[in-house]
């Protein structure tokens, strides 16, 4: 959905995590009616206008990792 609509950035850092780990983990992202939608991303984007952006990052990194999802860059 766009950014600009309510609801659709995420400022909750537990709940940007938890997105995060679902997608890498879990496969699936939740819709806005509450679906759970099989994915397979192979990136996740982190906006870097959003507040607070920098520490979010670096905590998404951390859990994603300490849960065993492989970090690494494309190239």
């Amino acid at each position: 959905m766009p950014r600009r609509e309510p609801g659709a950035v995420v400022h909750d850092p537990d709940e940007v995590v938890k997105r995060a780990l679902g997608m890498a983990r879990d496969r699936t992202v939740t819709s806005r009616d509450g679906t759970r939608i099989a994915i397979a991303a192979r990136s996740l984007c982190l906006h870097g206008d959003t507040p607070g952006a920098a520490e979010l990052a670096r905590r998404v990194r951390s859990e994603l990792t300490a849960a065993g999802v492989r970090i690494r860059s494309f190239g």
